[in-house]
């Protein structure tokens, strides 16, 4: 499954929920974070998806990586459950997915969001300004921006706040063109 997005859904929220009920947000936040960075690690997908390894074992070597790193958050019985949970449904190569979605909800109890620019060249810091004005106007929350650079666009942005993706680029102009030619 390349894409999981669907299937952390679910998980994003019920953990968000968790959170939330112990008003400990940036606890798990911190958590998922580190899950997903270890679970991003090739060596550790390829002894989570290996079909050898019993969900047991990848859920206590998982939980020994995540007690290891120093200075990271305390992993408790909740940490361990969850990772226990994913293993054992065969989705904690979902966790970045999973963290991704817990922190969009995060934002949004928070009211904050962020804003992720794709351009073909990089923003100035009038351009970035104005770009989260204007959102921040659009969408009444206190907007994060984070640029990234993709000069396949040839010009214009590609903007993604949450579920709203605004495609001002020049190639997705030419894909719209194209794509209304071809009916």
């Amino acid at each position: 499954m390349a894409d999981f997005e669907t299937v952390a859904r679910p998980y994003s929220k019920a953990i968000f929920e968790l959170a939330s009920e112990q008003k400990n947000l940036q606890f798990w936040s911190d958590v998922m974070q580190l899950a997903s960075s270890v679970v991003s690690d090739e060596a550790m997908q390829a002894l989570v998806a290996s079909p050898s390894m019993l969900a047991t074992d990848v859920t206590e070597l998982f939980v020994s990586v995540l007690s290891s790193v120093k200075d990271g958050p305390e992993i408790n019985q909740e940490v361990k459950n969850l990772v226990a949970l994913l293993a054992e449904n065969d989705r904690l190569l979902a966790l970045p997915e999973i963290a991704a979605g817990f922190e969009t909800y995060k934002q949004e109890a928070e009211g904050t969001i962020e804003v992720i620019v794709t351009s073909a060249r990089k923003l100035s810091v009038p351009q970035e300004k104005k770009i989260a004005d204007n959102m921040k106007q659009r969408l009444g929350k206190e907007v994060t921006i984070t640029s990234e650079i993709d000069q396949s666009l040839i010009a214009g942005a590609i903007i993604k706040a949450g579920d709203l993706v605004i495609d001002g680029s020049a190639r997705g102009q030419l894909d719209k063109l194209t794509s209304q030619l071809n009916k």
